[in-house]
């Protein structure tokens, strides 16, 4: 009977640990997928960032400027904007910032693998010693 507790106890622990594999899976996923992005008017834009008139940007980029602009920063898919830009636009000049973690975390590394790879065997173990123990 005691056995079994036991089982359930590691059991248990398998769980939280494949939890929190799970949970740094997403995370470095979501890292790599999203940028933060604002969009700011400015009175003097500085000159030494790329000038693009709206006209010229993306379908993809447009929709994200006039999503962005006026918030004080959004999570966009990564990629949309690769530097920060000047963007005239209906007469006022707007910084594009940009801000992608470069440290981002590699989902299939040991941060990510120890845990679900661990997990899985403690949930293997707790199931067989909570079933057969004694």
């Amino acid at each position: 009977m005691r056995t079994s507790y036991l089982g359930v106890a590691v059991l248990l622990v398998g769980l939280v640990a494949m939890g929190a594999g799970a949970a740094t899976y997403v995370d470095a996923q979501n890292c790599r997928t999203v940028a933060g992005l604002s969009v700011t008017p400015v009175e003097d834009p500085p000159a030494d960032l790329t000038r693009v008139a709206y006209a010229n940007l993306t379908d993809d980029q447009q929709r994200v400027f006039d999503q962005v602009r006026g918030a004080r920063q959004a999570l966009v898919q990564r990629g949309v904007f690769t530097e920060a830009l000047v963007v005239p636009y209906e007469g006022t000049d707007y910084v594009v910032a940009v801000s992608e973690e470069s440290s981002c975390g590699d989902p299939g590394r040991d941060g990510v693998r120890v845990p679900l790879l661990g997990g899985a065997a403690l949930l293997l173990v707790g199931a067989g010693v909570a079933k057969y123990g004694s």
